[in-house]
């Protein structure tokens, strides 16, 4: 069970939490696509290319992406549900929320997201394909939203859920990472690759690594 309360430091621990976890699905794409094609291909901080993108089997790691997400979300889901202690329970909804679920679930209403394009180039963009994406989507999704949603102690509780299913999340990550995406590709500033990486993304990784280590506790936010 979680009792929320937004703190400064709280809201740091939660973009924190937030940013690795998108940065950490892009880079399971790009290791994935390491993996099928055998070399690196470019990663900036929204959009990887494979070394084999004439190769359909390149599909794989537009799918491991959203794979690793989901996995995340479920375990997030279970940390909740143990309710082995208030940070954990904490950290466990943060988890949920921080791989942004309704963004997923919308995406492929909306005819993008990774799950979407890949299933569209490899089986076509079908009325049948679209919904099966969706129902499955969907059906991985809900559960951890409804453990969430179960689990807030405060008064009001459907206004704090959609805080964080539709808010909360997306304005604290949101800028941020559209900003160094610009930054890289339109201004070019650290665009130098490293094993297919632009810098400024491995930069921005290890700063919100060892802030999200230094932050995390404050996902508990009676922690001071």
């Amino acid at each position: 069970m979680v009792k929320l309360k937004l703190t400064l430091k709280y809201c740091i621990a939660l973009y924190c939490i937030t940013m690795l976890y998108a940065s950490l699905h892009e880079l399971v794409h790009h290791l994935a696509g390491y993996v099928v094609c055998g070399a690196w291909g470019y990663k900036s901080f929204n959009s990887f290319e494979t070394a084999c993108e004439d190769d359909p089997i390149t599909y794989l790691a537009t799918y491991a992406g959203p794979v690793f997400t989901f996995i995340m979300m479920y375990v997030g889901m279970f940390m909740l549900r143990a309710n082995k202690s208030t940070f954990h329970s904490h950290l466990g909804f943060a988890m949920i929320f921080a791989q942004m679920p309704v963004q997923r679930m919308i995406g492929p209403i909306m005819g993008f997201n990774d799950e979407m394009y890949a299933t569209g180039q490899l089986f076509g963009y079908t009325t049948l394909n679209t919904w099966i994406v969706i129902i499955l989507v969907w059906s991985i999704c809900v559960p951890p939203l409804i453990q969430a949603y179960k689990a807030i102690q405060n008064r009001k509780r459907l206004l704090w859920f959609l805080l964080y299913a539709l808010l909360l999340p997306y304005i604290l990550f949101g800028p941020p990472f559209v900003l160094l995406e610009y930054l890289m590709l339109e201004k070019e500033v650290l665009n130098q690759t490293v094993i297919g990486i632009g810098l400024l993304f491995v930069i921005n990784e290890i700063v919100t690594i060892l802030l999200y280590l230094k932050t995390k506790k404050y996902l508990d936010p009676d922690r001071r």
